[in-house]
């Protein structure tokens, strides 16, 4: 029970169970189809065809195809739809936003002291993630409870010493609290209630890279660049419980005796106004926002070698990407009772701040190209990253250990595909591409959380400009739970995003 009126003081712990977890390194870990019009339209298929300056982001080899110079710059927008299923009630959510899928500039140069030299330099920003999206839950309990996981965060710990994020926050609003030394909540499981949460989703990760590539009689093509990933993201999910039937009640009958629609013994508390009772649980609302800024270093490493006029194979590695990111986090809670009262609490009270680093695995790749004359040109690329091999750090080692032990057991290798096709007819680019993102659990083109993105454009051309117009469409399912796994259904989620791009660009 708890001691004193509604002004309660919580001697919290010192060190806060901070946030970032297993899928805070797999989303920086993934990547999509991201770059200029052309890129996107043959689905990134350009580790051996190279002559694109996006291809500083995959196989830098690939900017020593240029003979002369361009530049490009490329706008675009992105629609992203959301529907989940979530104990036989779908929620669909649609977002539409602005992106800005790359700026590129490359060149090329004979060498002074070598006819069958010539280098290549490039920068190029590619935006290799977009986040912007709104998933929407929403379904009947059927027996689950955020109060279970409430009440599992809270078994073992005195009241002072409660997770001051979670399960803190709910013995400050009431929503938690104790009888004889043991913990209650007053969400009854046996009650029908209404489950809901949305998470708002925004930022992006681009990468500008700074590559340069030596080539060797127009048939060795050996690159490398630095790449330097920029991330913004930005999370706000929102959780309500409610107990919209009324359901869940704390009264006084005729006789003034307190009576309760509960299945356990619970407290009856005066409301504010000290003229009634609390009351029953009506509903509660947990938020959870944070802002991650950050940026890393890889470096890359590429080659292409062309058998003949037709055919060109490629290979590239990427090492492992060590971002620094920064989060600037807050969480809230407020519990509605039948009486009326609305309890609020938030954590920190100034907002909390928190440095850490995440290292994504390194990539490697193969790739074949065909070209045909100008008329015809066949890209496909293979590449492998094993997820496992991520981890988070900080300035105290032990922080993450345990998660990055459910990183090493609970993720794999997967394999990534991209294939693309470009036909010229009288100088207009008809384009089409496909890429499969295999699921970090190891499935392969089929299964819950492998990519699929389906893609095509048309291009324009003469001596010095090019308007290349694509779009790329990318489909995924997943499963998502709103809170402990062990407590809740999980809910299945079909995620799609289409991106059009435009690319104006120019030859020098």
């Amino acid at each position: 029970m708890k001691s004193g009126y509604f002004a309660i003081a919580i001697l919290f712990a010192s060190s806060l169970s901070f946030s970032q977890n297993d899928i805070d390194a797999l989303r920086y870990s993934q990547t999509g189809v991201g770059g200029s019009a052309r890129f996107i339209s043959m689905g990134g298929a350009f580790g051996a065809l190279g002559g694109n300056v996006s291809c500083l982001s995959y196989n830098p080899a690939g900017i020593g195809i240029y003979r002369k110079g361009e530049i490009n710059i490329s706008p675009g927008l992105n629609f992203s739809s959301v529907k989940a299923s979530y104990n036989g009630t779908d929620s669909r959510e649609f977002r539409p936003s602005l992106v800005f899928n790359g700026f590129g500039i490359a060149g090329s140069w004979d060498s002074r002291n070598d006819e069958d030299v010539r280098h290549s330099f490039g920068i190029s920003l590619n935006q290799l993630q977009n986040f912007n999206s709104t998933i929407s839950v929403q379904g009947r309990s059927k027996g689950s409870t955020i109060m279970n996981d409430i009440i599992n965060n809270a078994d073992g710990y005195s009241v002072k010493n409660l997770d001051p994020s979670y399960a803190g926050m709910a013995f400050s609003t009431y929503l938690l609290d104790t009888i004889n030394g043991k913990y209650y909540g007053f969400i009854d499981p046996k009650a029908d209630l209404l489950q809901s949460k949305t998470i708002s989703q925004t930022g992006k990760m681009n990468e500008m890279a700074i590559g340069y590539t030596y080539t060797y009689k127009d048939k060795l093509y050996l690159g490398a660049s630095l790449g330097i990933p920029i991330v913004s993201y930005y999370h706000d999910a929102e959780y309500t419980e409610s107990d919209d039937k009324d359901s869940l009640r704390i009264y006084k009958d005729a006789n003034d005796t307190v009576r309760s629609t509960y299945s356990y013994p619970v407290w009856a508390y005066d409301n504010i106004s000290g003229n009634d009772l609390l009351g029953g649980f009506k509903s509660v609302t947990y938020n959870e926002v944070y802002k991650t800024t950050g940026r890393g270093y890889n470096l890359k490493l590429g080659v292409i070698y062309r058998l003949n006029d037709y055919l060109r194979i490629g290979a590239n590695y990427q090492t492992p990407t060590v971002l620094s990111l920064t989060d600037v986090y807050s969480y809230s809670m407020s519990t509605v009772f039948d009486g009326g009262d609305i309890l609020p609490t938030s954590y920190p009270q100034d907002g909390g701040r928190y440095e850490y680093k995440i290292i994504t695995p390194m990539r490697y790749g193969a790739s074949l190209g065909f070209t045909y004359k100008k008329v015809l040109a066949i890209g496909i690329d293979y590449e492998g990253v094993n997820y496992s091999q991520a981890s988070i750090t900080s300035s105290s080692p032990s922080d993450f250990s345990n998660v990055n032990k459910i990183i090493s057991t609970k993720y794999s290798q997967a394999s990534n595909l991209r294939a693309g096709a470009e036909v010229n007819i009288n100088n207009v680019f008809v384009r089409a591409g496909y890429a499969m993102y295999g699921s970090p659990f190891g499935d392969t083109f089929t299964g819950k959380f492998t990519r699929s993105s389906y893609s095509g454009g048309v291009g324009f051309r003469n001596k010095n400009w090019a308007l290349d117009v694509g779009f790329v469409k990318s489909v995924r399912n997943e499963e998502y739970y709103m809170f402990n796994s062990k407590y809740v259904n999980k809910s299945d989620l079909t995620i799609s995003g289409t991106n059009f791009v435009i690319t104006l660009g120019c030859k020098f």
